[in-house]
C-alpha cells in the first residue's frame, strides 16, 4: 500500500517543502560543533528564577501531578488577570481580565494560534495578515480551511501605514480574521497607536475579529512602548490576545500560553484546546504563576529586554562594519540584516555564513508565502531583497562571539565566494 496517498490532503500539504524544507535544511546548518546559533529564537540563558522555584516547588509537593481544568489553573488565570491590570491599567478602563471567562491557558502560545483560528475561521473565510510572518500563522489558515490573504510589509521599516493602500484593498465582506502581531516576528517592528487605528479601522468596518499575537510584549527596546489593539476604541469586544511563558519569562520549553479577550471569544478558542491538548502541564503552571505573581509588582522580567537590546545594538554595529544594512527595530528577539551587498541569496548568505563563519541565522525567505513564478519556482524570493534573521535572544558572551567570527564575513568576501561557486 502506498501510504503516503491515503494521508489527508492537509497532511501532505504542510509537510511538503516551501518554508518547511528550507527551515529544517538551515537548522540543520546549526548543528555542527563550534557553529554560533543564532537561527532559532530561544534564549541561551536560563528562565524566570521564580517560575522554577515555583515549578519545583509544586513537583516536589505531589499536588499538581494531575490534570488542571480545562481553562488553566485558577492560580495562573487569576495571575495573568493580575499581571495585565498592571501592565495595561487603561485597557479594560482599569478593571481586570474576569480569570474564569476572559483567560484561558494553552499549551503554548502556538497551540493558543491555533486554536483560536480554529475556534473563529470557518471554510473559505479570509483572514488577513502580515508579511514577513511567523511560519505557523500559513498552515494554521489552511488547516482551518480559511483563505490567506497576506499584506507585504515594505523594508526597512516594515511599518503598517506604508502598507494601507495593499491593507485596504486586502479585506472584503468574506474577511473573517485579521493576525497582527507586535512586537514583530520577525523583524522587530512595534506597531504605534496610528497603526493600530489603521487596523483596528479596517476590523469595524468590515465586522471582522482581530487576533493579536503578542508574546513579545516585554521585550521592548528603550524608549519604545507596547500598545496593545485591543485599547483602541470598539476593539476589545472583537480582539483575542495571546501572550506566552516563552518569551515573557524566557520559558520556550515550559509549552505555556495563554489568550485572554472578550468571553465569546476565549471560549471558542478555550474549546479547541479542550480537544487538541486538553489542558497545559499542571506543575508547570505553577511555575508560571509564582513568577507573574513575583512581576506583577516590578515589570522587570529579569532585565531580559535590556540585554536583548544591548546585543542587538552591538550585532548591529558589527554586521553594518561588514558592508551589511541592518534594519531598524523596536523590540522583539530579532535583528533582520539587508545582505544584497553580497550579491548572495537569503539561501546562500546563511549556508555560507554558516559554513565558513560558524555563525546560522535565518533566511527571511521562510517568512514568506510561497508565491511559484512560470517556472515553478520561488517569485517571492525574486521580489524583496535579501534578507537574513538573527536571533539576539542569547546571553552577551554569546552575540560576542557571533561578532568576533563575523568580522571577517564581509560583503566582499561573499562576493568573492558567490563568484567561485
Amino acid at each position: 500500500m502506498a501510504l503516503r496517498a491515503r494521508l489527508s490532503k492537509r497532511a501532505i500539504l504542510e509537510s511538503s517543502g516551501g518554508g518547511a524544507a528550507k527551515w529544517a535544511e538551515i537548522l540543520a546548518l546549526a548543528k555542527p560543533a563550534g557553529v554560533i546559533n543564532l537561527g532559532q529564537g530561544f534564549p541561551d540563558f536560563p528562565g524566570h528564577e521564580a517560575a522554577t522555584i515555583g515549578a519545583r516547588a509544586a513537583l516536589e509537593a505531589g499536588k499538581h501531578d494531575q490534570y488542571s481544568p480545562i481553562p488553566g489553573s485558577a492560580r495562573l488565570c487569576s495571575a495573568v488577570s493580575a499581571l495585565y491590570q498592571r501592565m495595561y491599567p487603561d485597557t479594560l478602563g482599569g478593571r481586570g481580565l474576569d480569570p474564569a471567562n476572559e483567560v484561558t491557558v494553552m499549551t503554548s502560545g502556538t497551540e493558543a494560534l491555533f486554536c483560536a483560528v480554529l475556534g473563529i475561521v470557518d471554510p473559505g473565510d479570509e483572514v488577513v495578515f502580515f508579511e514577513p510572518f511567523f511560519p505557523w500563522y500559513l498552515p494554521c489558515i489552511r488547516l482551518a480551511g480559511g483563505v490567506p490573504v497576506p499584506v507585504r510589509l515594505k523594508s526597512p521599516n516594515f511599518d503598517f501605514l506604508s502598507s494601507e493602500k495593499e491593507l485596504r484593498a486586502a479585506f472584503s465582506s468574506k474577511t473573517k480574521l485579521c493576525i497582527v502581531n507586535t512586537p514583530h516576528n520577525p523583524t522587530g517592528h512595534c506597531s504605534s497607536v496610528a497603526e493600530n487605528e489603521l487596523v483596528a479601522k479596517l476590523c469595524r468596518e468590515f465586522d471582522t475579529i482581530c487576533l493579536s499575537d503578542e508574546v513579545y510584549e516585554a521585550c521592548m527596546f528603550e524608549g519604545n512602548t507596547h500598545h496593545r489593539i485591543s485599547a483602541i476604541d470598539g476593539m476589545w469586544d472583537r480582539t483575542l490576545t495571546i501572550g506566552s511563558a516563552s518569551k515573557l519569562l524566557s520559558l520556550t520549553g515550559w509549552r505555556v500560553g495563554w489568550a485572554t479577550g472578550p468571553e465569546e471569544l476565549v471560549k471558542a478558542a478555550r474549546t479547541m484546546h479542550a480537544y487538541t491538548t486538553f489542558c497545559s502541564p499542571s506543575p508547570l503552571q505553577e511555575g508560571v504563576a509564582a513568577a507573574l505573581e513575583a512581576e506583577v509588582h516590578s515589570l522587570h522580567f529579569e532585565g531580559r529586554a535590556q540585554l536583548i537590546h544591548g546585543n542587538f545594538e552591538l550585532l548591529a554595529k558589527t554586521l553594518r562594519a561588514t558592508g551589511v544594512e541592518v534594519c531598524p527595530a523596536q523590540g522583539g528577539y530579532f535583528l533582520v540584516a539587508d545582505v544584497s551587498s553580497t550579491g548572495m541569496s537569503d539561501m546562500e548568505y546563511c549556508v555560507w555564513l554558516a559554513q565558513q563563519h560558524k555563525v546560522a541565522a535565518m533566511p527571511l525567505s521562510v517568512f514568506y508565502s510561497p508565491t511559484q513564478d512560470a517556472e515553478g519556482g520561488s517569485a517571492s524570493e525574486q521580489e524583496r531583497a535579501p534578507l537574513i534573521r538573527f536571533a539576539v535572544c542569547k546571553e552577551r558572551s554569546t552575540i560576542e562571539s557571533a561578532c568576533a567570527a563575523l568580522a571577517g564575513a564581509t560583503a566582499e568576501s561573499a562576493r568573492a565566494a558567490k563568484e567561485a561557486l
